[in-house]
């Protein structure tokens, strides 16, 4: 699969459409890499990503921004207590 760019830098935008402005707690699915977070992670207070054990970033990835946290786990099944966060992402994952 080619990796899309963003060249009209909207991915940002739309990403923050998403959400409701008051916003601290996301959670966001299938966070691969971290890609997609590092675009909008400046943008809310706390940021859970989580995805398959297989697709999480390695060591030798760029550090993500200290308001992130990465889990491995499946969105089918998620580990953490009902509304604990303010809006979720699921965005190119499949």
């Amino acid at each position: 699969m080619a990796i899309r760019s963003d060249t009209a830098g909207l991915e940002k935008s739309y990403l923050l459409d998403m959400l409701t402005e008051d916003a601290s707690g996301v959670l966001e699915i299938g966070c691969g890499d971290g890609r997609l977070t590092r675009k909008y992670a400046d943008t809310v207070a706390q940021v859970t990503g989580i995805d398959l054990p297989g697709a999480l970033p390695g060591e030798d990835t760029d550090r993500l921004p200290d308001s992130v946290s990465i889990a491995a786990a499946s969105g089918v099944r998620l580990p953490f207590p009902a509304r604990r966060f303010d809006g979720a992402i699921f965005s190119l994952s499949f």
